[in-house]
């Protein structure tokens, strides 16, 4: 099954109700693409929300509901492994940041399709098809 990935401010355009956001995932979903995130997507997006305090319980139970179905990709050791090898290698001299690494490294190893508005840092990594929110 073909895979994209979102990005975190895909995400967040999304649960706003953002039109463009809602528009690009039923386009995806209706070729028949599989719609995901990862955890480091989704600790970037707390740590968003938590930092501007604004999370209540009955909203944190929603956003748990929200992600569970987007079926996170953790992290794990290989996604540790290549993450390690693309900020010691191909990335070395032009480092996009220890996160994006980590969602790199887990978009490569899990159908190697991201939709960002970082279209700049991902970019840089080789085998990545990167397409602009």
């Amino acid at each position: 099954m073909k895979a994209v990935c979102l990005d975190t401010r895909v995400l967040s355009s999304f649960l706003k109700g953002k039109q463009i956001a809602l528009d690009l995932i039923d386009d995806f979903q209706s070729k028949g693409f599989e719609i995901y995130t990862t955890t480091v997507n989704i600790s970037e997006f707390f740590m968003g929300m938590f930092k501007t305090n604004i999370l209540s319980e009955k909203k944190i139970k929603e956003l748990h509901k929200f992600f569970k179905p987007l079926h996170p990709r953790p992290i794990d050791y290989n996604t540790g492994f290549l993450a390690g090898k693309l900020f010691s290698t191909e990335l070395k001299g032009q480092e996009i940041g220890w996160r994006d690494t980590f969602i790199a490294a887990s978009v490569l190893l899990n159908g190697q399709m991201i939709i960002t508005s970082n279209f700049k840092h991902f970019k840089r990594v080789s085998d990545l098809e990167v397409i602009k929110f």
